[in-house]
């Protein structure tokens, strides 16, 4: 690694880049228990982040232009160069909705958080660096311990160890949530709305304290094909996530998005005859590319879904693409898209004010959360299948799209399959 004494700061912001090992997102985690932290992990992209070398936050409805903008202005400061393995991104993501995050177990996660780490380790295909953000404040520090966190990391070879034992399962009331259920049922029949995604939760309590990086290593392990995502903004505990769900890519003008909705604990054939997925399905995907269409881009969308196989359940599943016509950051995508109706419902606002009014506050549960680069690129998971690690608990949501024809019981079963994600990697 370089002297990092040698390296001229310039006005606004330097980037120091470093070859660095392939190593597993986990083992850096381990390496800083209490630093704030970010980290992405996909087939393509590991991005662990660690610090913060600037903040972007925003609240209320005005939450997802603030970030915008405050990313612009970052950009407007910022020298163009590097290569695009070590281009500075910035990583976080918002609340369901505002306000969704003021109580515990979100304190500190806020309406909107985004930080550029003051560390990031990146890596692209076999190749790895370890880039440090500098501004003039921070030029003098002496980063020695830091870096020495990073080379133990490195070379240590990281051990995942099995989380505290289990001391108690609090499922919540079932009973009132498979009532909630029967109840938009009707709604739906009296033509109400069309759908509305009812998350629960679930709180685990440990013997002892909960380890992000065991856990996002069990994760890494068990759900490969998803994308694992870990969030500890300051002061706040650890959101984390193995989500299958895309949200949004940007590379450019060229846009991905996943419809991920209707679901079946096995059998492809079953799933794809079901008249009730399919409907669930079908409304994701015209929400989707409506939302696209509106921003004036040309939307591409297969003729029919295919079956998505996970760990514990399938999803019909429609990637959906799309070109754009003029440039967007990727959050002004996302805040088109959010929240699709494969995690709020149909109309929106019936179906966001019909969760704000029954469920416990979701936080940033079934969120955009991911990453973007100074020029607007990234990419936005949807984060489901996931929790919330605070101390010794893990609170855990999960839900499920309720149209015509939804049965209470079914629902029901059908969170328990997607609660096992996080469960079974506890």
């Amino acid at each position: 690694m370089i002297d990092l004494r040698d390296v001229e700061v310039q006005q606004g912001w330097t980037f120091v880049a470093m070859p660095a090992p392939v190593v597993p997102a986990a083992a850096i985690v381990a390496a800083f228990r209490s630093a704030p932290l970010v980290a992405w992990s996909s087939r393509d992209l590991t991005l662990v982040g660690v610090g913060v070398a600037h903040e972007l936050r925003g609240r209320g409805d005005a939450r997802w232009h603030e970030i915008v903008a405050g990313a612009r202005r970052m950009s407007a400061t910022t020298a163009p160069g590097g290569t695009a393995s070590v281009r500075p991104r910035l990583v976080g993501g918002l609340a369901f909705v505002p306000g969704a995050a003021d109580a515990a177990p979100w304190t500190g996660f806020g309406d909107a958080w985004f930080a550029l780490p003051r560390w990031s380790y990146i890596r692209e295909g076999t190749e790895a660096h370890l880039v440090l953000a500098l501004d003039p404040q921070s030029a003098r520090h002496d980063w020695r311990d830091e870096l020495a966190a990073f080379r133990a990391a490195f070379a240590g070879g990281f051990q995942p160890r099995p989380q505290p034992p289990m001391t108690a399962l609090d499922r919540g009331d079932t009973a009132a949530w498979r009532a909630q259920v029967k109840a938009i049922a009707v709604a739906i029949a009296r033509g109400e709305h069309a759908k509305i995604v009812a998350a629960r939760s679930a709180i685990v309590s440990l013997a002892g304290e909960a380890r992000a990086a065991d856990l996002l290593a069990e994760l890494d392990a068990r759900h490969a094909e998803c994308v694992r995502v870990l969030v500890r903004p300051p002061g706040a505990g650890a959101l984390i996530a193995a989500t299958p769900e895309r949200l949004v890519k940007l590379d450019h003008l060229s846009v991905q998005c996943d419809a991920l909705a209707g679901s079946h604990p096995d059998g492809a054939g079953a799933l794809l005859a079901s008249g009730k997925d399919r409907r669930e399905h079908d409304l994701v995907v015209q929400a989707i590319a409506s939302a696209l269409g509106g921003l004036g881009a040309d939307v591409r969308v297969p003729d029919a879904p295919v079956v998505r196989t996970l760990r514990h359940v399938l999803h019909l599943h429609t990637p959906i693409t799309a070109t754009l016509r003029s440039p967007r950051h990727v959050l002004e995508l996302a805040a088109a898209l959010h929240p699709t109706p494969a995690v709020g419902g149909t109309p929106t606002r019936i179906a966001t004010r019909w969760i704000a009014e029954h469920e416990v506050p979701r936080g940033w549960y079934a969120s955009p959360v991911g990453w973007f680069d100074l020029d607007g690129n990234g990419e936005l998971a949807v984060a489901i299948r996931s929790g919330v690690l605070a101390g010794e608990r893990a609170h855990l949501w999960a839900g499920a799209g309720s149209v015509a024809g939804s049965d209470p019981d079914r629902e029901l079963a059908e969170t328990e399959l997607k609660l096992r994600a996080m469960l079974g990697a506890l």
